[in-house]
């Protein structure tokens, strides 16, 4: 080798260096969390530090249920700092509006160096978070993750604080009964809940008018829910789901 280049070349590498380490400062975080479908998409969170540390929360449709955790290697924590850099995440709009209500909705939050963000969409968003996405979902689908709460002990204390009793039996808080007025779109009023994760379970009744939803607990009072809903105008009436008592 020509040892005219080695001084460039020594330079070129620390300043590479220096320059990825400068993308993740103290408080860099990532997170992702991927909502409900009308299916069996899968509901998860991921949250990323600046150390590399990565948890994950399995909530329906996956393999990983409950709380897990593991060690991203430096290079893959590089790469999501660079590719984060390189979409500009700060510059990006917080929401990108979809008229397609059976489709996950995707949150990505990213903080660092002051600065925190949330771009939150479906189908409509720019290629490069979609890229963002993939390597997020690369990252919780990867083996070497260690569990940190069994599944069974989750589904514990899901009942726990969703299931109240009641006489004979239990209110099951997180899952609405509906009957739906003639002439209401199905899929256009679930719009209006998605911000809850709101997604129907399944039909009650041959003529679609009945069904069983779900919603996310964690981000809106049981109650208040059922009152949005049953306040709504194309609903004919609304209750909580029961199920017979354990006792």
């Amino acid at each position: 080798m020509n040892m005219r280049f080695l001084p460039g070349l020594l330079i070129l590498t620390l300043f590479s260096c220096s320059s990825t380490k400068n993308l993740i400062n103290e408080d860099f975080q990532v997170k992702m969390n991927k909502g409900a479908c009308f299916g069996s998409c899968p509901v998860y969170t991921l949250d990323i530090d600046n150390q590399g540390n990565a948890v994950y929360v399995g909530e329906r449709f996956t393999e990983k249920m409950g709380k897990h955790s593991m060690k991203l290697k430096k290079s893959d924590l590089q790469d999501i700092a660079k590719k984060l850099a390189e979409v500009n995440f700060f510059a990006l709009n917080e929401e990108y509006k979809s008229d397609v209500a059976d489709q996950p909705l995707i949150a990505i939050s990213h903080t660092n160096k002051g600065l925190s963000k949330t771009v939150k969409g479906k189908d409509r968003r720019p290629e490069a978070i979609l890229e963002l996405q993939s390597m997020l979902e690369k990252v919780a689908e990867t083996a070497g993750w260690k569990s940190l709460e069994p599944a069974a002990d989750l589904a514990k204390t899901d009942e726990s604080e969703e299931e109240i009793e009641e006489e004979d039996k239990q209110i099951v808080e997180r899952e609405i009964i509906i009957q739906f007025k003639a002439g209401t779109i199905i899929s256009r009023w679930m719009r209006e809940f998605r911000e809850y994760q709101m997604y129907v379970q399944k039909p009650l009744t041959q003529d679609n008018k009945t069904w069983i939803v779900q919603y996310n607990t964690k981000l809106i009072n049981p109650q208040m829910m059922l009152h949005k809903v049953q306040a709504h105008d194309g609903v004919e009436s609304a209750e909580f789901n029961t199920k017979p008592s354990l006792r």
